[in-house]
């Protein structure tokens, strides 16, 4: 396949390749990368240099480049066939080469069935059946080392001629996945290309080495795809989900980079007492009979390295520990970086070609342990899903039950996830009780524990929060029942349950074909998409603030919509009427037609207590000083769940003839600090003439300090306003040096799941089941709302009791979290400011507080305070 490389590209190889000038670097061959020196490659096989015109090392390749030289390969080797396994959401191709030798190549399918049927079986592997090794890098864009490194090993196992390659391709099959996240890694590539000059800078601060924003790190959507490995939120975890099941590699890596300035290697294990405690120990003992191997082949070429430390191997949601948890040996590993071609470190320079070659070093002693010691691989992955099922027989839970009552929408995208992870449910035969709650056949499905995937949906669904260490890389907690907002039970014994079948999730229109007026619940995760499309339409929309019950025995809870037929002027009835058909299908709940104003009891549908709804546009923040992953989620939110349009806008850009045209503003993860020259000003002019702003995570304590937006933060070590400081901590004893650490991780909140109770009358939480006990949120601050002594103002609080689902939270910082507020409105002249200490769009599904947001933006201009100081707290 041709390739066209734009005219400034050829222009930099011409500079670089054919002239290069004094004090320009020097680039090494492929001697220097390539362990193997007596390799004989076969000539027929082009090299990286040769099909893209310069070194690897040379220059950051591009996606069309790596994908242009991976077809190569497998038009020109019988050892290599490539797939496309995903399209990124930027419409770059997600590919896997298959590698192996060419007889196994004409059983590749039996092989593959064989090896996943001995491994969910447990029955042991005939001796000569090949080890299937998955070799993944670069899921984070900026971290260039290792999809360059696999080019070079690309090259190497389809050329290669010497002894070793041809007997660890007759008795291995390499999945090679050289990019795991294309749409960073164009955009990385493309910075560092263009702001390379001939001689390349080696300065930390030079504008080749520092990233525009939103950097390289995430993928299109600004998500880091390193923690979606649970939720499979985007299409390329999507795809690389589907493959590691129908797969099931022994050994998966995981190739990453770290910051420059320790000039050093990582590679797994990790900290001992934060790995996973539901990883069986013989995991952890292969982890460090491949550590042995990296460290001998690191030692060979002087490279340093450290192991045992730094990293865990916790949340299954990471690319190295959700293998644990699926009978595969996950491998981390971490490489300084030196983001551009080099960089001056405390260490010495850092050369771009020298990372490449410690990842590609690794990778070669990775497969050197998979060839030695396949038995022994195999040998654990057959014993680890008849071990997990003779583990599930002790457990006291035999089943969890789960219920999204009026939601089938919600309840798809859970059964959907268990679905993905080769979690077996089934679905009641009959109504269940269970204390003060009935889970109904008909909305509920059971997970039974005793299954070959007991450990991961243990991990899924346990409540745990005692832990040996403090110490997270990520997230604590992550409570999969809490993220999805369902009801849910522990079984102590499996009910009766029925076969699930495909069935229909479309809604439909229901009464009068000429009705009077249509109405639909809250309730459906899906509803705000409704609404926003109504609205595009210029459809005028109403809420009832009370509960309405219709003469035909319909009961609709506050929030429910209703769009009056009689009082639309910009669409016609028929119009109308084909509108509401095609919204029940495609959002998935029923609408109903109504055929009177008047209902039983009030509010009747002309009541001042059914109030318009309106908005007319949304923007988000965007650029330097707001944090990408945050502001990734909520455009996500609006881009591919609401499908809704929001203007993305950076700080620089504000001004009071840019929002004139909205009527809500996010801030998501941004300082206040990032807007310039009356921006500011401007914003809370817009807010006093009637704006709705809401302040997202960090974004809180920023704005918290804004007099027109002030709210009271409490801390850990005392509840003090941001206008004053932290309160000083209580004393403690003199701590270890050696401890600084521990004592650190404890202040901080990496991530843990939380219990909040909540008004659902109040319109901030409309749409939640008045059965509903608690709304539980993500925290990842420690940062809280003391609550406003006006109650109204408070629509959330944290449980006075233990507030913490799944993860920790130190004693101190619990302490200082009960009865606080994660969500909290003020008043600022005419207009709103929402407050959301914890993301209620967290990592794209969180859907138990997604209508959090919604509600914000759709109904906080219809919160009436009640009286109240609004700039005074409790006492």
């Amino acid at each position: 396949m041709r390739t066209l490389i734009p005219s400034r590209h050829w222009l930099a190889l011409a500079l670089v390749c054919c002239f290069p000038a004094a004090g320009a670097p020097a680039v090494p061959g492929l001697d220097y990368y390539l362990p193997i020196k007596t390799a004989d490659y076969d000539p027929a096989i082009p090299t990286p240099q040769q099909a893209l015109g310069y070194q690897i090392g040379e220059w950051h390749v591009r996606a069309h480049e790596r994908v242009s030289y991976m077809e190569k390969l497998d038009a020109l080797s019988d050892r290599i066939t490539m797939q496309e396994y995903a399209r990124s959401p930027g419409r770059l191709p997600l590919v896997m080469l298959t590698i192996t030798s060419p007889e196994n190549h004409k059983k590749i399918d039996a092989i593959r069935k064989a090896h996943v049927d001995h491994v969910i079986s447990g029955e042991p592997e005939a001796k000569e059946a090949p080890i299937i090794v998955w070799m993944g890098y670069s899921v984070h864009g900026n971290e260039p080392s290792g999809t360059n490194a696999a080019m070079l090993l690309a090259y190497h196992l389809a050329a290669a001629r010497d002894a070793w390659t041809k007997e660890l391709l007759q008795k291995a099959v390499v999945l090679l996945e050289p990019c795991l996240n294309p749409d960073g890694g164009e955009r990385f590539a493309s910075w560092t290309n263009d702001h390379r000059g001939q001689v390349p800078g080696a300065h930390r601060a030079d504008t080749e080495h520092q990233e525009g924003w939103p950097s390289g790190r995430p993928n299109y959507y600004w998500f880091d795809l390193n923690r979606d490995y649970v939720p499979a939120v985007m299409p390329e975890s999507q795809g690389r989900l589907r493959l590691f099941h129908e797969w099931q590699p022994s050994i998966m890596t995981d190739y990453h980079e770290m910051g420059s300035t320790a000039a050093s290697y990582f590679f797994q294990p990790g900290i001992a007492k934060m790995v996973n405690p539901l990883t069986p120990p013989q995991n952890q003992e292969l982890t460090r009979a491949l550590a042995r191997e990296h460290a001998k082949a690191l030692d060979a070429i002087g490279s340093v390295y450290y192991t045992g430390e730094a990293y865990d191997d916790f949340y299954p949601g990471k690319g190295s520990t959700y293998p644990d948890l699926n009978g595969s040996v996950g491998i981390l590993f971490e490489q300084s970086s030196s983001r551009g071609f080099h960089q001056d470190t405390d260490r010495g320079r850092l050369t771009f070609p020298f990372t490449i070659r410690n990842q590609l070093t690794t990778s070669f002693s990775t497969l050197r342990v998979a060839l030695s010691q396949r038995e022994d691989f195999k040998g654990y992955q057959t014993t680890f899903y008849r071990d997990a099922l003779e583990a599930s027989r002790a457990s006291k839970t035999k089943a969890y039950v789960f219920s999204a009552p009026g939601d089938r929408a919600r309840m798809d995208a859970f059964r959907t996830v268990l679905t993905r992870h080769q979690i077996n449910y089934s679905l009641l035969a009959n109504d269940l009780k269970q204390g003060d709650r009935t889970f109904g056949k008909d909305d509920s499905i059971v997970v039974p524990v005793q299954q070959r995937q007991y450990r991961l949906l243990t991990a899924l669904f346990e409540h745990r929060t005692e832990f040996q260490s403090a110490i997270f890389y990520d997230v604590s907690g992550w409570h999969l029942p809490s993220a999805f907002g369902m009801l849910s039970a522990e079984l102590t014994s499996e009910p009766a349950t029925a076969k699930h079948e495909a069935a229909s999730l479309a809604g439909k229109v229901i009464g009068s074909e000429k009705p009077y007026a249509y109405a639909f619940a809250w309730e459906p995760c899906f509803a705000p998409r409704a609404m926003f499309k109504l609205l595009q339409a210029k459809v005028r929309c109403w809420t009832t603030m009370r509960p309405m019950d219709t003469p035909s025995g319909l009961h609709f809870n506050p929030g429910s919509i209703i769009v009056p037929v009689g009082s639309q002027d910009a669409i016609a009835a028929d119009a109308l009427r084909s509108l509401m058909q095609s919204i029940a299908k495609d959002d998935q709940f029923d609408i109903h037609a109504l055929t009177t104003g008047m209902n039983t009891g009030v509010p009747d549908i002309g009541s001042p207590s059914i109030r318009p709804v309106k908005n007319d546009g949304v923007l988000m923040v965007v650029g330097p000083g707001v944090t990408s992953t945050s502001a990734g989620d909520v455009w996500f939110e609006f881009d591919q769940v609401w499908k809704a349009p929001l203007a993305k806008v950076e700080a620089s850009e504000i001004s009071q003839s840019t929002l004139k045209s909205f009527s809500t503003v996010i801030l998501a993860g941004t300082a206040m600090s990032a807007f310039k020259d009356g921006a500011k000003e401007a914003l809370e002019k817009w807010v006093a003439q009637g704006g709705t702003l809401i302040a997202i995570g960090s974004s809180v304590a920023s704005l918290a300090n804004e007099k027109w937006a002030s709210a009271t933060i409490a801390r850990s070590g005392g509840e003090t306003s941001t206008k004053t400081g932290t309160a000083k901590p209580a004393a403690t004893p003199t701590p270890r040096y050696d401890e600084a650490d521990e004592r650190r991780a404890e202040r901080e909140v990496k991530g843990a799941v939380v219990r909040s109770t909540f008004d659902p009358t109040h319109p901030l939480c409309f749409g939640y089941s008045l059965h509903q006990p608690f709304i539980e949120s993500l925290r990842t601050s420690t940062s809280s709302l003391k609550p406003a002594a006006n109650a109204y103002l408070n629509p959330l609080r944290y449980t006075d009791d233990f507030p913490v689902v799944s993860g920790y939270i130190s004693k101190t910082n619990q302490n200082t979290i009960k009865g606080t507020t994660p969500v909290q409105l003020r008043e600022s002249g005419e207009g709103r400011v929402v407050f959301f200490t914890d993301n209620p769009v967290f990592r794209g599904h969180w859907l138990g507080t997604e209508k959090l947001l919604a509600n914000a933006i759709f109904f906080s201009p219809l919160v009436r305070t009640g009286g109240g100081d609004d700039e005074k707290e409790e006492q």
